[in-house]
């Protein structure tokens, strides 16, 4: 009965890490001595010089450093990355090729994280500073509060003098008739006037300086015993 025996698959170049092993031998250097002018961590020269590829960063960094340590020995870079190639698509057929590490992408995004934050934040102080401007200027141009208390509307009376008052703005200017009439710090304002028979007609008008006025009129009906 015959046996099924797994071979391995045979290429013609001599293995990436052989040649990288051969050479770094051949010319009697360390591997920590290497790594120390690259600049390359050591575990990753020991990756390549035993064939552990799947120990190296994905993406640019793998290629970066087997082109850097076969430059160093004076191998072909070309050649070498054919042959690496050549090999990981053997033992690696569907391994998807990444431009960078999954990590480098991570460290990324945790980049980009706070700068969408600070972006949000600059976009709701802009807001809030546009809303509060446009707040004071309509308070600015819109004409001030102004009640009246009494008199009451198409008041009939037998008096010949009676009390305008109600409530306006601190800031607000106040005519009765033309005359300015004092308020409190609250607005509050009182002022006596006299009635002459017949209708009497009462102007109150509260303006601001750069805004709009607001009059309210009443008319009073005397009439005599």
């Amino acid at each position: 009965m015959n046996l099924f025996k797994s071979n391995k698959i045979e290429t013609d170049c001599e293995p990436v890490a052989k040649q990288l092993r051969s050479r770094r031998r051949a010319k009697n250097l360390k591997i920590k001595e290497v790594a120390k002018k690259l600049n390359i961590n050591e575990k990753y020269l020991i990756a390549l010089e035993e064939g552990k590829y799947n120990q190296l960063p994905r993406g640019v960094y793998e290629k970066n450093f087997l082109r850097e340590y076969a430059l160093f020995l004076g191998l072909s870079c070309d050649q070498i990355a054919k042959d690496y190639e050549t090999e990981t698509s053997i033992s690696e057929p569907k391994k998807p090729k990444e431009l960078f590490s999954k990590q480098v992408i991570k460290g990324r995004h945790l980049l980009i994280m706070p700068k969408i934050l600070k972006n949000i934040i600059i976009f709701f102080i802009i807001a809030a500073c546009f809303i509060y401007l446009v707040y004071r200027v309509n308070k600015i141009i819109s004409p001030p509060l102004l009640i009246i208390d009494q008199p009451s509307i198409n008041l009939i009376t037998q008096e010949t003098s009676l009390v305008v008052s109600g409530q306006t703005e601190a800031e607000a200017n106040l005519t009765i008739n033309g005359e300015n009439v004092l308020s409190d710090k609250d607005g509050n304002f009182s002022k006596s006037i006299n009635l002459k028979n017949g209708i009497n007609k009462i102007i109150i008008t509260a303006s601001k300086k750069y805004g709009r006025n607001n009059t309210i009129y009443r008319e009073i009906l005397v009439k005599s015993n």
